[in-house]
């Protein structure tokens, strides 16, 4: 008799899931990852007790039926044919589309996308992680609200994502189904830090897990939805109100992940938006200089380039007002008699879409920060002595600089206009989350306008908005525990 191990040498578990194993020890990474309880490695040594008339049986296992039918191999065909692959349909439409028509094999089903900020260790702490092919429960309602509050902290923004489908289960030959399915991606972000830039030295660190994988990774169905939806705009948020510059906007992240996809003007917005990081954190650079000829250069200089941004904006509002001429004004004042008006900001706003009611709240809030930047620069360069008379005048700005954009008045209008929109937005929209941050710059904005006598209303106002919100993503949590969901993919 002869002890052998057996030539697999993944843990036990992946060995009777007859999947690869990654063999970390003691235990294996993808089984704690997957929420499942790992083997191990020890293996139970088998004894050939066979002949050669026997062919070797092992003593262990039931006699070899060399004539078993196809039809009788065990599962592992039937289990190929439960995975569970799904590819978009041409023609391919814009990721921030409300719904996208997939394909799995013969079948095709219209799919909402949703996104939830959510604990990911609670959320399939009672299912464990649904591999392809199997269906589970999420465990959601003991989920945190999403937290954008600039923290500061020496870490790197990092957020991480599950992707999960509500799928109809259709045997061979189904086309399209009659009923919506959903494509949901749970994600979890720290509380949005600080991007560090790589080390003098040039040793080159990678942020997280999503940067690493490069911008082609995000060309297809559904990583390219995770990016332009999820992981885009989040970390952007992060960093504008960090104040500190990301990766995202060297130029390759800009443009490969959309090769195949379709932009939008949301797409566009958030192109120029982070610019903006760059040139906050250089502002708070200048800010900590004493008054001196040199702060007032590098003022001038970095004024300079938020006129060219602003130039950008511009354009860009231009073409979103253009594109929308046809279908009339993208927005307009919500009938009173289905939208109650709310004090102090008069009537609300309606849209012609989710997506631009999303594109102009997300417009004017970032403009609400810029113009904040824009109105501390211009402190710093006070007015100067004229040689021939002694007078005091006006001092020399970039061209192209309207002052009358950065008064506190105009900022105060921008803030209205968000707060008339947050309520279309939380009714349309099926990622309430996306709206964390706008309302964040707002309420921040109120609150120092309190310090002067001024807001107070409107402070109140965003206060209830946040109570109404957080009720609205209980309710989502609740009605996406209802369903079944296969995972198809983990992203960070």
């Amino acid at each position: 008799m002869v002890g052998v191990p057996g030539k697999y040498k993944g843990c036990n578990t992946c060995r009777t899931r007859r999947v690869k194993c990654d063999n970390t020890k003691p235990f294996c990474k993808k089984c704690i990852d997957y929420g499942r309880e790992c083997g191990g490695y020890e293996r139970e040594t088998v004894f050939i007790v066979g002949t050669q008339d026997d062919r070797g049986r092992v003593g262990s296992h039931p006699p070899r039926n060399a004539q078993q039918p196809r039809a009788a191999q065990p599962e592992a065909s039937s289990q190929h044919a439960t995975r569970l692959e799904l590819m978009a349909a041409e023609p391919l439409q814009p990721a921030w589309h409300e719904t996208v028509l997939l394909k799995s094999g013969t079948h095709s089903q219209l799919v909402r996308i949703v996104a939830q900020h959510a604990d990911l260790d609670v959320a399939i702490k009672n299912s464990g992680w649904p591999p392809q092919g199997d269906e589970g429960s999420l465990s959601l309602l003991e989920s945190q609200a999403l937290d954008v509050a600039p923290t500061f902290r020496e870490e790197d923004f990092n957020l991480e994502s599950l992707c999960f489908v509500n799928w109809p289960q259709v045997g061979d030959g189904s086309t399209a189904g009659s009923d919506e399915s959903i494509c949901l991606f749970l994600y979890q972000q720290n509380s949005s830090t600080m991007y560090k830039e790589p080390p003098w030295n040039g040793t080159p660190t990678q942020s997280d897990a999503i940067r690493e994988l490069g911008p082609g990774a995000y060309q297809t169905f559904p990583a390219h939805h995770f990016f332009a939806r999820v992981y885009r705009p989040s970390a952007i948020w992060a960093a504008l109100l960090n104040r500190q510059p990301t990766f995202l906007c060297n130029p390759e992240w800009t443009v490969v992940p959309w090769v195949h996809y379709p932009r939008t003007s949301l797409d566009d917005l958030l192109d120029i938006a982070v610019l903006l990081p760059s040139i906050f954190s250089r502002a708070d650079q200048i800010m900590l200089l004493e008054a001196s000829d040199d702060r007032r250069s590098r003022a001038k200089d970095l004024l300079d380039d938020c006129v060219n941004i602003e130039t950008q904006f511009d354009i860009w509002l231009r073409v979103v007002r253009e594109s929308t001429r046809t279908s009339g004004a993208p927005y307009w004042v919500a009938d009173s008699t289905k939208t109650p008006s709310h004090l102090p900001f008069g009537e609300l706003l309606s849209f012609s879409s989710p997506l631009l009611c999303l594109v102009h709240i997300y417009y004017w809030a970032v403009l609400i920060s810029f113009h904040q930047c824009i109105r501390a620069l211009l402190e710093v360069i006070p007015n100067r002595e004229d040689e021939g008379s002694g007078s005091m005048v006006a001092p020399e700005l970039p061209p192209g600089l309207d002052l009358r954009k950065y008064q506190l008045a105009e900022t105060q209008e921008l803030a209205a206009l968000v707060c008339r929109s947050l309520d279309f937005a939380l009714q349309t929209t099926m990622q309430q989350d996306l709206l964390a941050a706008p309302v964040w710059i707002v309420k921040e904005f109120y609150e120092s306008m309190k310090v002067f006598g001024f807001c107070e209303l409107e402070s109140l106002w965003i206060g209830d908005f946040v109570e109404r919100q957080q009720a609205r993503s209980r309710e989502m949590r609740a009605w996406l525990e209802e369903k079944r969901w296969a995972g198809i993919r983990r992203f960070g």
